[in-house]
């Protein structure tokens, strides 16, 4: 199997210096594998190693066994591995415990679901493969049992496309060595279009699937309750989401938690902060019986309020300044947060859930507005839009307009700000009708309508409450009315900046911190103090970045290059350019930016070019491409 590499080494570390040493996971992930290793290396310094597998001993007869095989032999510094650990039976502890004590000259290594917690012990988990590492384990496999192009040999499309299907397979099976290996082993009397297809196969014949229904079977009435309510978890989840969706009367918290404890080494994968995953052959098993047994509806509506719950949390996070961490909270759970916002696999119906799918979305705002999710966020949004029944909620149009806006999609959006602004204003919504009065300001703004864009900034700033419930905050609203006066009115930008703690809270706020300094560096322009600006610009631009706002990020750093154009630095000019996000004269618009912003774009390529000329201006604007804006930005260079 390849990979492991950095288990390898801990464990040969540990192997040095640990009288026991226990590799634990759950079935399939390689521990037999890992220990064969380490036994190996073992060997190759001369290192004697005894290998003791109980499996198909009776488990009160496997330490006697043990202990016979070892008595009588020079065990100085001898390595005993014991494989499969869990054939020992209810006492495995106390019995490796019994040969440690018995022969103190020895080593043991143990494979085994879960650590023995005896004292003196070290401990290595094993976990899911990583990707290029799960891929490299299907070819191997496969390439033996099957015709399997050479999916590493070009860069072609046909290869392109072949290792993206092998990767997708790997991340359905969980990355998981065994599991990997069934499915290249099924090439050998299958095609790849069914193996791609089904990766887990049949549970009639060896693979997961029958060894998780296996497992299923010997556990007790409690442990497969859990194990079925566990199966609507798309993703890593944690203790307190465990008990908001399992717990019931048939299964109360403590018969959950002391459950868990036994199930967990027996069935799920665990993370290094602790949380908790369940591969897919045991979501498919416990899915099944979930099924029969009738109870999807109920613990798929707890699971949608629970998640539910959790937008909420990340939103009010965003709302405190806590922008990390609430970043942190949605990445952690994105799977089970989107799909609790799919009404089609609503418990009841579409209609019935279609309110909290949209709710969901508008909670997590901040997470859709970043380059690589406005199409994802847009199209989750308005699939739960679709089965609304009567009126669209308007918070939730006024989200759909935002992303229209990211998306570029001025003349979408103004159709939503339309329809929802009679729904804010009937359902008395001051906080949803400010919000869409910044974002009409935003799209005029856009559009250069800068002075009917101030108007609507100006409304957005009485109407926002100091904390809004969810969208941007209102410092925002007070850095867009600056940017939106800042071209015609600089004194008066100046005196809105000046105020704005009058109308904001104390709480950080990235995005109005970053506007705030892209206008402050417009001011020390016109106030004839270009390194002010530019210093301004690039702390504009890297909190834009932070944001992986790249497109607003792309504004601030071409504001960076034309300062840079003006203090006679043409190639820093051209660098900065380069790493923007629009990279030449003529480039479309990557979504909706100032009008001021797009005009001076062509401006600075036409100066650039007669400047440096078209082949030297090709080479700076590659080279700053090629380095990143963040980094482009933090070098001072200078030519002249």
């Amino acid at each position: 199997m390849a990979g492991r590499d950095q288990e390898i080494r801990s464990l040969s570390g540990l192997l040095m210096g640990e009288r026991l040493v226990t590799v634990h996971g759950p079935p399939g992930i390689g521990k037999s594998w890992l220990a064969r290793r380490a036994a190996e290396t073992e060997l190759l310094t001369g290192r004697q190693v005894i290998w003791i597998s109980p499996t198909g001993t009776p488990a009160g007869a496997a330490p006697e066994k043990a202990a016979r095989r070892l008595r009588g032999q020079d065990l100085h510094d001898a390595l005993v591995v014991v494989d499969d650990c869990e054939h020992l039976g209810p006492h495995a502890r106390s019995q490796i415990a019994g040969l440690l004590n018995e022969f103190p000259g020895i080593s043991l290594l143990v494979t085994a679901r879960r650590r023995l917690h005896l004292a003196g012990e070290a401990a290595v988990l094993l976990g899911p493969l990583d990707g290029p590492e799960a891929m490299r384990v299907f070819t191997a496999a496969a390439t033996a049992s099957g015709p399997l192009p050479d999916i590493w040999a070009d860069d072609g499309a046909e290869a392109s496309a072949l290792r993206a299907r092998v990767s997708d397979l790997c991340d359905q099976l969980d990355a998981i060595p065994g599991a990997v290996r069934h499915a290249a082993d099924r090439l050998g009397g299958e095609t790849l279009d069914a193996v791609f297809a089904d990766p887990l196969g049949s549970p009639a014949g060896p693979g997961p699937l029958a060894d998780a229904e296996h497992t299923y079977l010997t556990c007790d009435a409690a442990e497969r309750l859990l194990w079925e309510r566990l199966s609507v978890f798309e993703g890593p989840f944690g203790l307190a989401a465990v008990q908001a969706v399992c717990v019931s009367g048939a299964l109360p918290v403590a018969e959950v938690l002391a459950s868990l404890d036994r199930l967990a080494p027996r069935v799920l994968l665990t993370d290094a902060e602790g949380r908790y995953r369940m591969p897919a052959a045991a979501r498919r098993t416990g899915a099944a019986r979930l099924d029969a047994r009738g109870d999807r509806w109920a613990v798929v509506l707890h699971h949608r309020r629970h998640y539910a719950a959790v937008a909420e949390e990340a939103a009010l996070m965003w709302r405190m300044g806590r922008h990390r961490e609430a970043d942190e909270l949605v990445l952690s759970a994105r799977p089970d947060l989107y799909a609790a916002m799919n009404p089609a696999t609503a418990p009841l119906s579409p209609a019935a859930e279609a309110e909290t799918a949209s709710g969901i979305a508008v909670s997590l705002w901040f997470h859709w507005v970043t380059d690589d999710r406005v199409a994802e966020g847009r199209r989750r949004l308005e699939q739960a839009l679709d089965a609304t029944l009567g009126a669209r909620p308007a918070r939730s149009l006024w989200l759909l307009a935002q992303l229209m806006v990211c998306d570029g999609d001025l003349e979408a959006a103004d159709a939503v700000l339309v329809e929802a602004w009679p729904l804010a204003v009937r359902d008395g919504d001051s906080t949803c009708v400010g919000q869409l009065a910044q974002l009409r300001g935003v799209a005029r703004l856009w559009k250069g309508e800068a002075e009917e864009a101030a108007t609507e900034f100006a409304e957005a700033l009485e109407l926002l409450p100091r904390t809004p419930e969810f969208g941007p905050g209102k410092g925002v609203a007070v850095a867009l009315l600056a940017l939106a006066l800042v071209q015609a009115e600089p004194e008066a930008a100046m005196d809105v900046i000046a105020t704005s703690g009058e109308w904001t809270p104390t709480a950080p706020d990235t995005r109005a911190d970053a506007w705030t300094r892209f206008v402050l560096a417009e001011i020390s322009r016109w106030e004839g103090d270009p390194l002010r600006a530019r210093r301004y610009a690039a702390q504009a631009a890297r909190l834009m970045l932070d944001l992986r706002d790249r497109r607003s990020a792309s504004v601030a750093g071409e504001l960076v290059a034309d300062i840079e154009l003006g203090l006679g630095n043409h190639r820093a000019a051209a660098r900065l350019l380069g790493a923007s996000a629009r990279s030449g004269p003529e480039a479309p618009v990557d979504g909706p930016v100032p009008a001021v912003v797009a005009q001076r774009h062509s401006r600075r390529w036409e100066k650039l070019r007669s400047l440096l000329g078209e082949e030297q201006l090709r080479r700076e604007q590659e080279h700053g491409a090629g380095e990143g804006l963040r980094v482009v930005i933090g070098q001072e260079q200078s030519d002249g």
